[in-house]
């Protein structure tokens, strides 16, 4: 009896992260100083909290507060410029009237824009602009709707902006510090099985049976995992349409 190997490496690195969690979890279970590992796993724990760390930053990297701050922003500019059209469709002044009208079709067309996911909210916000200053340019003047368009168009830029800077920047560095905290967990973790591994040879596999079992099953899992990953990725070439 010993603990199966696994390709770490090969997994992603949420399952990555979830596996190590849950062998963690069986340690705890059957307590470190059952399984003769007290000193590597104190090494090894600090090194998997540094992992959580790591993965939480990744899938924070385009979704910070600052982010979302600029995207508030810019919905709230929207909704202010389709309020002031929809109101001048009611204005004392029959030009304003008609030139709300006017605008309001575009808006209509477009919808509200601040439901729309980020990415695509950026393009549509670029475009409705375009449309607004090339399709009805003295009606826009006339409704009173130069400036609220000057600055929706300075927001938008600065989400994007912003947005471009945090996947760059941020994600770049999460990533890098992922690959570097996998290899040390790794390594602590092939340095605790080994022990383990050893210990069984020394000692006899029953007071490691039930350990080594439940981790088993667990890396059973992961190796199934891996190998539909695998899969998939090879089946996707097969499927993908044919480019013109």
């Amino acid at each position: 009896m010993e603990i199966a190997s696994l390709y770490l490496h090969n997994q992603r690195n949420a399952a990555h992260y979830q596996f190590q969690t849950d062998f963690n979890s069986t340690v705890i279970k059957y307590t470190p100083q059952a399984l003769g590992i007290v000193d590597d796993y104190a090494a090894y724990l600090p090194l998997l909290n540094d992992e959580g760390v790591a993965l939480v930053a990744i899938t924070k990297s385009a979704t910070t507060d600052e982010l979302e701050i600029a995207d508030n922003n810019r919905d709230f500019t929207f909704r202010g410029i389709a309020d002031k059209v929809t109101n001048s469709l009611n204005h004392f002044n029959p030009e304003v009237r008609e030139a709300a009208k006017r605008v309001k079709v575009i808006f209509d067309t477009y919808g509200n824009l601040a439901r729309k996911p980020d990415d695509e909210e950026s393009g549509l916000i670029t475009s409705l602009i375009a449309d607004l200053r090339t399709k009805v340019p003295a009606e826009i003047v006339t409704v009173g709707l130069v400036d609220w368009i000057a600055e929706l168009e300075r927001l938008d830029n600065a989400f994007i902006a912003l947005e471009a800077t945090r996947n760059s920047e941020e994600a770049t560095r999460s990533e890098l510090r992922m690959k570097q905290v996998r290899v040390v967990v790794d390594a602590a973790y092939n340095k605790i099985v080994k022990r383990i591994n050893a210990l069984i040879v020394v000692n006899g596999e029953a007071p490691y049976a039930e350990f080594v079992r439940e981790l088993n099953a667990r890396i059973g899992r992961a190796q199934d995992s891996i190998a539909l990953s695998k899969a998939q990725k090879a089946k996707a070439p097969a499927t993908e349409a044919p480019k013109a």
